[in-house]
């Protein structure tokens, strides 16, 4: 659950639906300048390959389906737990990407490869090594590293993630034709960072969670935020995306990468007034509703 105070009220976005956002803009990826996903390099159905890809940046957050079916109560505010309060058990977040990567491994196993590698740079910045180019924006200007009592956790599951890649990407080349093509570098470099792209975009919408380029952190959608080696063309050509907030839920961003100008960007939340005691109950007998708000993304003037 993202959880972000905001004016007098608290939104909550559950991280099923921020991950439909991402898969959202990753479906509205590509126009003149970036390349559509899937059309990064050669490959015999490239609309295949970007049908897997944007189910893997849509579903990238499905292990915790069942977490937020029934979340637990954060003793602070009797609201459900937010994310940083449930990671801070590092177990708890590791079960969250073993349960994830497999739910579609023989359905869908590039998809799965591609959560697979969403877990495992996050999970190698905490140990300290990374590799820059993959370094996802969350840990951008603040590393993070964990402590000790914890590096048993990150390493097991680390461990876990190769030994995953291995058999993915084994089953991927006897499958042979755009599955093969798939886990190239060539593809498989871009649509990883496309992954850890679309969902720090997502964050930024979603939560308060992404740091900014300069002052306090606002959250959804009012930071301006940076995201660099962003692939253009190829996995050759990267660029920097800047966002910049224009108010009521515009958004600039320059250079613009979606295929349509004005996009609109729909994003399912929760509003609770935060004098509102104990609306936990109220949640989880669904009596509380959810709406949609909206941000647009605009082309640079």
């Amino acid at each position: 659950m993202l959880k972000t105070p905001d004016i007098g009220t608290i939104r909550l976005v559950t991280q099923p639906d921020h991950a439909a956002v991402s898969g959202y803009m990753a479906a509205h990826w590509g126009n003149e300048e970036f390349s559509k996903l899937g059309y990064f390099d050669n490959s015999s159905e490239p609309e295949q390959l970007a049908a897997e890809t944007i189910f893997g940046i849509a579903e990238h957050d499905n292990g915790w389906w069942e977490w937020e079916a029934s979340p637990p109560v954060s003793a602070s505010d009797k609201l459900p737990k937010g994310l940083t309060e449930v990671l801070s058990i590092p177990e708890q977040g590791a079960q969250r990407w073993r349960i994830g990567i497999r739910r579609f491994e023989e359905s869908h196993p590039y998809a799965s490869l591609l959560i697979n590698f969403q877990a495992y740079w996050l999970y190698r910045a905490q140990q300290g090594e990374v590799d820059e180019k993959f370094l996802h924006p969350l840990f951008r200007g603040k590393p993070y590293v964990i402590n000790e009592e914890s590096r048993p956790v990150v390493s097991s599951l680390i461990e876990t993630l190769n030994q995953q890649q291995k058999d993915l990407k084994q089953r991927l080349e006897k499958l042979e034709g755009w599955q093969k093509d798939a886990i190239q570098p060539s593809n498989l470099q871009p649509h990883v960072k496309m992954l850890q792209t679309l969902d720090a975009i997502s964050l930024s919408l979603c939560s308060d969670l992404l740091p900014p380029l300069s002052g306090e952190t606002k959250g959804l959608g009012r930071d301006e935020v940076e995201f660099l080696d962003i692939p253009r063309r190829n996995w050759d050509d990267r660029v920097t995306l800047q966002f910049h907030p224009l108010g009521e839920g515009r958004i600039e961003c320059n250079p613009y990468p979606f295929d349509e100008d004005n996009l609109v960007v729909p994003v399912v939340v929760t509003d609770l007034k935060d004098d509102t005691p104990n609306e936990v109950h109220q949640i989880k007998e669904y009596r509380v509703p959810k709406k949609i708000v909206t941000f647009t993304f605009q082309r640079p003037k």
